[in-house]
Parts: structure tokens; sequence; C-alpha cells
């Protein structure tokens, strides 16, 4: 670590500052599993804080698991991943739906709305049209790691049932309950920060960064289908890419809507 390390924003508790440091240098690798962290001493002296202010940060971590104290040997890394196993995917519809049943949904609100200004032109409706709007969490061994919002046009929408998503992606459900045959999406991927209303629902904090995709599908007949924003937790989801000359191989982290 280097020394001298500066957390001055007063806003900001400093324990939180700390404790903000130290997760970034874990789920990095900086800090491997398994690895001895310095010792509380060390680590107030590196910060130029109190040990209490030092345990209250570390304390933050042990209760995410993300470090084991084991008393009179000090304060490790832990060994189990922070992230699930990341499945290849290839850039197609089969590779979402795929995800999608290896993991589970909590729907938060299945409501019948008018289309919002800012996805009108996404899903090519006239202002004021009617759509679907499905708010939802996607979990993975029973802890959240994405927040889902889906509008879908209201001739669509209206044909799927709540039960259905529970058991089912949607886009399975578009494809065989509804026989709509999904060609292509497309996505835009940026970075954010989770507000007062997602961080709870995500069990982050207000703050913490996101991972935002927003994607519009299409059926054959280039009919825009489903427009749906992802909001993912960044400790476990992350997108890598390998480029080479003439190709382009993608990797994804979970990723259904």
């Amino acid at each position: 670590m280097n020394k001298g390390v500066t957390i001055n924003n007063k806003a900001i508790p400093l324990y939180y500052q700390i404790e903000t440091i130290l997760r970034k240098k874990i789920l990095s690798g900086e800090f491997s599993p398994g690895s001895l962290l310095p010792s509380e001493e060390a680590l107030a002296k590196e910060f130029e804080v109190s040990r209490i202010t030092i345990r209250q940060a570390l304390s933050l971590l042990e209760n995410d698991e993300l470090i084991i104290r084991k008393r009179g040997k000090g304060t490790f890394v832990s060994e189990k991943p922070v992230s699930f196993e990341l499945p290849k995917f290839t850039g197609s519809i089969e590779d979402l739906i795929s995800m999608g049943i290896k993991t589970s949904t909590k729907i938060i609100d299945f409501t019948v709305t008018q289309v919002p200004k800012n996805i009108t032109d996404s899903l090519e409706l006239p202002k004021g049209s009617k759509v679907v709007r499905i708010e939802r969490l996607r979990l993975a061994e029973k802890s959240p790691f994405s927040y889902i919002l889906n509008y879908l046009p209201y001739s669509i929408g209206k044909k799927i049932k709540p039960d259905h998503l529970l058991v089912k992606p949607l886009l399975k459900i578009l494809e065989d309950d509804l026989h709509i045959d999904l060609a292509e999406a497309m996505q835009k991927i940026e970075a954010t920060i989770a507000d007062s209303y997602i961080a709870p629902l995500l069990e982050v904090r207000v703050g913490d960064p996101l991972l935002k995709i927003e994607r519009t599908v299409f059926d054959s007949s280039k009919r825009a289908v489903e427009f749906v924003t992802v909001l993912y937790r960044a400790d476990r989801y992350f997108y890598t890419a390998r480029l080479q000359r003439k190709k382009i191989e993608n990797s994804f982290g979970w990723s259904i809507a």
C-alpha cells in the first residue's frame, strides 16, 4: 500500500472512505483471496486515523464477508469469490436467455402506463401510447445483483402474466408463449451510481458504482418489442473484451431482462 493516503472529504465519514478504498483493493484483486491484510495499527498509521476508525471500516467489510478476522492471527481476505461465475457471452439472444434461466426474479411492480417521453423513439410508439411497465430484481444465490425496468408495447405486454416471469425469462416468454421471432438488439453501456431508491433494492450504498445497460429488442420484422434498462452491482458484474484483428470476442457477467 502507498503511504500518505489522503482522505479529506468532510461530507463522508472517515471509516466509510477507508472501507471504500479497502473494498476496491479487494475486489480488484490487489488484495488477493486468502492474503493477510495490514494490521489495524499499520492501517491507522497509513490513513492517519485512530484504530477505532479502522475497526469501523473493517467491520463493514466483515459484514459483507469480504474479510475474515482470526484472533491472534490477523485479518484475511475471504477465500470465497466475490463475483459469480461468468458465462461466455457471444453476442446472441440465446446467451441472454440462458443466463436468465440460471437466476431468479423478484417482481416489484407490474402496471400499465403511458410510454415515457424518453423511450417513445426507442419503442417507435406515438406519444401517449400505452405500455406495460415491469420493475424487477434479478437474484443469484438469493442475493440481488441487477435491477430491471422493462417497457413493452401494450399489445405485447398485456399478454404476459406476472407469475410467468417468476419461472421463465422475459425473452423466453416472448419467444415461446407469444411466438415472437426475436432477431436482434441494440444496447448502450455506461457507468452510473446508486441513488436512494436503487441502493436498498440492490443492497448497496447510495453513491456506489453501478453498470447501466439500455437495450431495445427487435423482432424479425424490425419491430421494437421491448425496451429495458438494467442496473448491475459493479462488484458482481463486469464486462471484458478481447480485441483481435477483424475479430471481437466479448465476455459478460450475468445479464438478462
